[in-house]
């Protein structure tokens, strides 16, 4: 199947195969597509984009492939990734509890794979993975997720214990190799590798010969 100018379609088969980032729809635009039911191949250029859930992709071009769970992004790739839950910061004025924005990623590229059985992206070429309070470039980076819990089925849909982007894969940790370079605030590290954890929100640098100033 071919299709050409103002590309647009939606994969519904959240529970079935193919690569998923979240338990929703995933929606894909283009400026043409190639498609292969067989096969399960589908190949989406200029000005691709993939978006489910919290998660985005954009690129030259957005390649799908079902039977091996697989999405390859390539050229001018920007790309967007929820953090799974970690530390935050301390509040000094009490509120009242209710649903927390998630942390989001912001990754640049030039390449991406994204392999749904291993829950890992792959990401190399000039590469920039950025958070709200930290930064890393690198040669390469692998960034490694974890499926969001699914909610108690005793919850209320629509309460604030209910939790939107339950199945969602969500960043537990990103490594990062090659000339790593990590921004916190005013300091900044270098070092060969550079792995980042989500459980504590801290970077351990690794490898060359670290340096932090």
């Amino acid at each position: 199947m071919r299709a050409e100018g103002g590309v647009r379609s939606t994969d519904f088969s959240t529970a079935g195969s193919g690569a998923q980032l979240a338990a929703v729809p995933a929606n894909i635009s283009a400026d043409a597509m190639q498609a292969n039911s067989k096969t399960g191949r589908a190949l989406y250029t200029g000005h691709a984009r993939l978006w489910q859930g919290d998660s985005v992709m954009e690129a030259d071009s957005i390649e799908l492939l079902r039977e091996e769970r697989v999405m390859n992004a390539v050229g001018n790739v920007r790309a967007v990734f929820p953090q799974a839950a970690g530390p935050w910061p301390a509040q000094t004025v009490a509120v009242e509890p209710g649903p927390k924005k998630p942390r989001l990623w912001h990754v640049t590229a030039g390449t991406l794979t994204y392999r749904d059985a291993e829950g890992r992206t792959h990401l190399e070429k000039n590469v920039v993975a950025q958070a709200a309070e930290q930064k890393m470039r690198a040669t390469a980076v692998d960034l490694y997720f974890t499926r969001a819990e699914k909610p108690n089925s005793n919850v209320v849909i629509g309460s604030a214990a209910a939790n939107p982007a339950a199945g969602a894969q969500q960043i537990s940790r990103a490594v990062g190799t090659g000339g790593v370079i990590v921004e916190q605030g005013t300091r900044k590290a270098t070092a060969e590798r550079g792995e980042y954890s989500a459980a504590d929100g801290k970077f351990v640098m690794s490898g060359g010969n670290p340096t932090i100033y």
